[in-house]
């Protein structure tokens, strides 16, 4: 059987939807390598939500420096990558300050605050916040790009339906390695 990377896999799927998307309905997906990416991450939705809302303050801010400065075009598009990288970053660092700063509070309590430390850690909401990691440096950028081209809600319904359709798309394909690609990033936490 022929080995096959998921990842380059559910981009050449979410390459087809997002063209079919767009020519179908005149929605773009977020870029063309987003919905790829997005559909293997919608088991972690605390990811998406974090990467959504890196998107949307780099589109606000870019919008922002645009009231005040000439961006258009290839500017425009480099600077709300630059940003949407930066900010990715910013987010990464802090989530593995906070993975460094719950892991060295453990070590340095004392045994009675020990054990009351490690039941806040094993706490759901803690752990899906240790856990959460943005996709990708670029992939907010680019979704910052297609908020300013057509919209923040048409953005977004575009991306959701081709992020499913992907997703379902390889369910039906490719469970096995679905699977096993989950299983991999479940242990990969930042700061780890």
């Amino acid at each position: 059987m022929i080995a096959l990377n998921i990842l380059a896999v559910a981009i050449g799927i979410g390459l087809f939807f997002a063209l079919f998307l767009s020519q179908m309905l005149g929605l773009a997906a977020g870029g063309l390598v987003v919905p790829g990416y997005m559909a293997l991450q919608l088991t972690n939705p605390m990811s998406i939500a974090l990467t959504l809302f890196a998107a949307l303050l780099t589109y606000l801010i870019v919008r922002t420096v645009a009231s005040f400065a000439v961006i258009y075009g290839r500017r425009q598009t480099i600077i709300m990558i630059l940003t949407g990288y930066l900010i990715a970053g910013l987010f990464d660092v802090f989530l593995a300050n906070l993975v460094t700063w719950v892991d060295l509070d453990m070590v340095g309590s004392t045994s009675g605050e020990g054990e009351a430390q490690v039941a806040m850690l094993e706490s759901n909401l803690l752990m899906s916040v240790m856990e959460t990691n943005l996709i990708g440096y670029i992939i907010p950028g680019l979704i910052a790009i297609w908020f300013d081209r057509q919209g923040v809600l048409q953005t977004l319904c575009g991306l959701a339906v081709t992020a499913v359709l992907v997703r379902l798309t390889l369910i039906i394909l490719m469970p096995e390695q679905l699977a096993a690609y989950e299983a991999s990033q479940a242990f990969q936490m930042p700061g780890w």
